[in-house]
């Protein structure tokens, strides 16, 4: 991945890629939804499934799947 890719949608980047959430660009009801589910800005995430459809993300030993909407929502950037 080239270093120049920052600040993306969580749904930009492809299976594998470990990330840092660095902003949620929701709601209120959708940034509770996120943080209550550990997406908050800070922790290491790791892409599992990318692309269309669902979005599955490793947090904290955790697996959670995410629509497109909601995961479009979490701005992250490549853990170097």
């Amino acid at each position: 991945m080239p270093t120049s890719v920052k600040n993306q949608p969580l749904t930009e980047f492809p299976s594998g890629t470990k990330l840092i959430i660095t902003d949620l660009q929701a709601g209120a009801r959708s940034r509770s939804r996120l943080c209550a589910l550990g997406l908050i800005p800070g922790p290491i995430i790791v892409v599992d499934s990318g692309g269309p459809g669902p979005c599955r993300v490793r947090v904290r030993e955790s697996d959670v799947c995410l629509g497109q909407g909601l995961a479009e929502k979490i701005i992250a950037t490549p853990a170097d």
